[in-house]
């Protein structure tokens, strides 16, 4: 998944002696393998019974996958992490200008989030109403969705979702639960700046303010842990592109030992709490990256058609994925779960490749467009009153 608020920026663009776009093209592949894995994740926990010992290594081995839903999302905030800080640093050589900013922002989000709350909502209200589904009720009892959500469609619900608002002070809309990463994603893109600006300028933004949502709900602080991990990625990079003096060594071999370090973390805290596995994740996902975008390595031709998928469909993928899932749920399962059988596992691969292509879809309306809406509203909204002050002010702060 393309990090929400990533700028628009292909992994196919033309190559420079000093751009990494080779690099690149796996950060975007890595978008669809993470998104991928959540809604795997999602898919089975929505219609296979929880885990019972077995004596079937296939049927271990789904279970095992099934669980890196939760570590992709913080893999996700390393990506973010690294594009908005990269976003952020040019707009502050440029001179600052939070209206730009966030309206740049609120356009690459809101133009999927918008349509994915009325299909989640339009497929909730089917799957309660109409099909009286037990998934939708809580009577499944998966741990994505215990209770009834019939209460999570309500208006004030919707409101608080579209000031980001959900896992803060109301629930996520519907049956969408993993729109929580989004609303934290948000105020990281607010967070990261005011403190960035305030450093800057010696002064405190009217940014900071936002910082009081971490009072409410302390995860959310903890989770910008590991998204600073992306900003410490773009800044390493940066400091050591800086030393002309230094050589970075070609190949595969720097790549391969930063991905086995980064392999044996992820395998590790696949057995942990989410508690200091994610910072720990963070770290090593983000050294990781370090030695891709300094190497470059040629990606294999596997590797551009994921990154294809990554950069174009991947944010609408993780918005859309559970409501859909849970309908296709709604539709097969009555108030049990299913058994692992090759035929359960068929549905499960069933309804993930239909949640992509549905993804995919629903990408060319929304996603596709994110640079059209922001034309609109370059010309809808006068130009600030004084463009020149802010950069006068960064001058200075540099």
């Amino acid at each position: 998944m393309r990090p929400p608020g990533s700028e628009a920026r292909s992994a196919t663009v033309s190559e420079t002696d000093h751009a990494p776009y080779h690099a690149y093209a796996y950060m975007d592949a890595f978008r669809c393998v993470l998104a991928t894995a959540v809604a795997f994740g999602h898919a089975w926990a929505l219609l296979i019974r929880d885990y019972q010992p077995s004596s079937n290594l296939a049927v271990d081995a789904f279970y095992f996958a099934a669980g890196f839903a939760h570590a992709s999302v913080i893999l996700f905030f390393v990506l973010s992490g690294y594009w908005i800080t990269k976003s952020v640093a040019g707009r502050v050589r440029a001179g600052w200008d939070w209206r730009s900013y966030l309206g740049n922002r609120l356009s690459r989000l809101m133009i999927v989030l918008i349509p994915a709350l009325a299909l989640g909502g339009l497929l909730d209200s089917i799957a309660l109403h109409i099909l009286k589904s037990p998934t939708h009720l809580g009577a499944t009892d998966t741990f994505v969705l215990r209770t009834n959500i019939a209460a999570n469609l309500r208006p004030e619900v919707l409101a608080g979702n579209l000031l980001f608002l959900q896992d803060i002070l109301v629930r996520p809309y519907g049956s969408n639960g993993p729109l929580w990463s989004l609303a934290f994603e948000f105020w990281y893109y607010v967070w990261f700046p005011a403190l960035l600006l305030s450093w800057r300028l010696r002064r405190p933004s009217l940014g900071l303010l936002a910082l009081l949502l971490a009072f409410l709900t302390p995860y959310l602080a903890f989770g910008f842990l590991s998204w600073l991990c992306g900003a410490l990625l773009y800044f390493a990079e940066a400091r050591l592109r800086a030393r002309p003096h230094l050589r970075f060594v070609g190949g595969r071999g720097p790549v391969l030992v930063a991905g086995t370090l980064f392999a044996g973390t992820l395998l590790w805290g696949r057995t942990g709490d989410f508690s200091i596995e994610d910072p720990l994740l963070a770290i090593a996902f983000a050294f990781f990256l370090l030695t891709l975008l300094l190497t470059n390595p040629r990606p294999l031709p596997t590797i551009r058609s994921l990154a294809h998928y990554g950069a174009a469909a991947s944010f609408s993928l993780y918005a859309t994925h559970f409501p859909l899932m849970a309908f296709a749920a709604g539709l097969f399962l009555g108030a049990e779960r299913l058994a692992p059988t090759p035929a359960a596992v068929g549905l499960v691969g069933l309804t993930l490749i239909g949640s992509l292509a549905a993804a995919w879809l629903f990408s060319r309306l929304t996603e596709a467009k994110t640079g059209t809406l922001r034309h609109m509203l370059r010309r809808m909204l006068p130009p600030p009153r004084n463009p020149g002050s802010a950069r006068a002010s960064e001058g200075r702060a540099k």
